[in-house]
């Protein structure tokens, strides 16, 4: 990603593809490292490998709106969208994780969980893998929907700042003379 001017490409968009991209980056980190950990302790091959999806699934969401927060940058560099699109594609982004966080969460701790313990997959999924596992995604994906929360508030004031005109400056009159 080339180091472009704030003429170029505002640094609220910037910011918002920085999010993304750190995000998809922490979250495919963090399901790399568990799994070797949990290998390398000697847990079988199931118990190791399934509880880190999770963080994979969210991984791949967060370069999912990297991918797409870079294709806007590059729209505008190549005079394909104007800031004003820009800046609205990556608020759709932006609240998109804001709404979708949240709403995971919830399936992820009031459906998924519950359903792998129904379907019999407790022995594999609990013990020292699952719960680090379960720690891991509510933690990061409330600090993911936090750092959204700023980029939201970024690009309304980029968008305040960058795209709507300033509001025309009154002419200022000339003082009255006194008749004293």
């Amino acid at each position: 990603m080339p180091s472009l001017s704030n003429d170029q490409v505002p640094k609220p968009l910037t910011y918002t593809l920085m999010y993304h991209g750190l995000w998809a980056a922490l979250f495919l980190m963090t399901t790399i490292l568990y799994w070797a950990i949990f290998l390398y302790s000697g847990q079988d091959t199931f118990r190791a490998l399934v509880p880190p999806l999770g963080l994979l699934f969210f991984a791949v969401v967060a370069g999912i709106g990297c991918w797409l927060a870079y294709t806007t940058r590059l729209a505008i560099l190549l005079g394909q969208a104007t800031w004003d699109d820009a800046f609205t594609l990556s608020s759709w982004s932006s609240w998109g994780v804001l709404i979708f966080a949240p709403a995971s969460l919830a399936v992820w701790q009031w459906a998924i969980i519950p359903a792998s313990h129904a379907l019999g997959l407790q022995e594999g999924w609990g013990g020292v893998p699952g719960v680090l596992t379960e720690g891991a995604i509510k933690v990061e994906v409330i600090v993911w929907w936090l750092s959204h929360l700023l980029s939201v508030r970024g690009l309304i004031r980029g968008r305040r700042d960058y795209v709507r005109p300033a509001p025309p400056v009154e002419a200022e009159t000339a003082p009255i003379a006194s008749i004293a």
